[in-house]
């Protein structure tokens, strides 16, 4: 791992931080207005709109830290955590939220 990947990896994820909140939050209003959410839908989409720019801050801070203790390329693998919560995110609004009649 080098320094340069880290950091330019790191801004990387902040920028990505913004542009998922923003379609979370985007998202969670579409789906408010056609879709009929449950007081437990509202719950899960309230939480993933902190915890999906959340996790991408995080995977920044791992990648930091693994980078510190000397890890291997490996390590940026980390970078790709939050697309997979994201998509987890779209997943469940596809199948567990019901479209209005």
């Amino acid at each position: 791992m080098t320094l340069g990947w880290v950091a330019a990896g790191t801004v990387g994820q902040v920028l990505l931080a913004y542009m998922m909140f923003i379609l979370v939050v985007f998202g969670f209003s579409a789906i408010g207005n056609s879709h009929r959410p449950t007081p437990f839908d509202f719950s899960v989409l309230d939480s993933a709109m902190y915890a999906v720019p959340a996790s991408c801050i995080a995977s920044a801070v791992v990648v930091i830290v693994l980078y510190r203790l000397g890890a291997g390329k490996l390590a940026y693998l980390w970078y790709t955590a939050p697309l997979f919560l994201f998509s987890g995110y779209l997943v469940y609004i596809k199948l567990f939220i019901e479209r209005e009649a």
